[in-house]
């Protein structure tokens, strides 16, 4: 299969329509094919790569041998107002080198990250419309039509950005906390013990103002040891229990 089967004429792609409509969408490395009325203010746009080959993740080879064409739902950004439905018609390539166990992969793009539906600037437009504002997470995420967790991970990589590397911390505070009653849960046929407790993790070092590091849901037999290093706090070298 080769780029003649593009849903639309070559003349087309390189002409007046496609380079100011691919300019105005802000997508530089994808050049835009079809934009179509879907709804009173949605439009359908489908885009593909400029690139017409790309490396073999395995061995680094180039390969331009299209295997197929398969359409992509991308989540992105309104455009001028309108909601957008966004379309890549991915590239799979072919690898060409024998000796490389891969004998297939999909053209990569910077602009949406690998196994990912969602475009990075969609992703900083969530991550700064919930910092920057008094808006909720559910609220950000059902004005772009995304779920909860997926609104609230793009705040959580993107302040992982944005703030600083804390301090080491040179007394460590455990705390243990119940945040509510105890509760029996059926578990087949028997009954189990439910224990919410919630462990904190506090930097105690002399003239600090003790801001929290992190939080654990679950007693602290359950984070100890070889499970504290994996639990979502930072500490220092040189920590210890007080």
């Amino acid at each position: 299969m080769t780029d003649a089967t593009s849903i639309v004429p070559t003349q087309v792609l390189s002409g007046v329509l496609s380079d100011p409509t691919a300019m105005l969408f802000g997508l530089e490395e994808f050049s835009v094919l079809r934009v179509d009325r879907c709804g009173p203010r949605a439009v359908k746009v489908i885009i593909e790569q400029i690139a017409r080959d790309g490396p073999c993740p395995d061995c680094g080879v180039l390969s331009a041998v299209v295997k197929d064409r398969p359409l992509t739902r991308i989540k992105d950004l309104p455009a001028s107002g309108q909601a957008v439905e966004l379309w890549w018609r991915k590239r799979r390539f072919r690898c060409v080198e024998d000796r490389c166990p891969r004998r297939s992969f999909t053209q990569t793009a910077t602009a949406v990250r690998p196994r990912s539906r969602l475009t990075e600037r969609l992703r900083d437009k969530l991550a700064s419309a919930i910092a920057g504002s008094n808006r909720s997470v559910a609220d950000v995420a059902a004005e772009y039509g995304v779920s909860w967790p997926t609104a609230h991970k793009a705040l959580v990589v993107a302040a992982a950005h944005w703030l600083p590397e804390p301090e080491p911390t040179a007394v460590l505070g455990i705390d243990e906390t119940r945040f509510r009653s105890v509760r029996w849960l059926l578990d087949g046929v028997t009954w189990r013990r439910s224990d919410p407790w919630m462990t904190s993790f506090v930097d105690c070092t002399p003239g600090h103002a003790g801001p929290l590091l992190g939080l654990h849901r679950a007693a602290l037999a359950a984070v100890s040891g070889s499970g504290l290093a994996s639990s979502p706090m930072r500490s220092g070298g040189g920590s210890r229990s007080s």
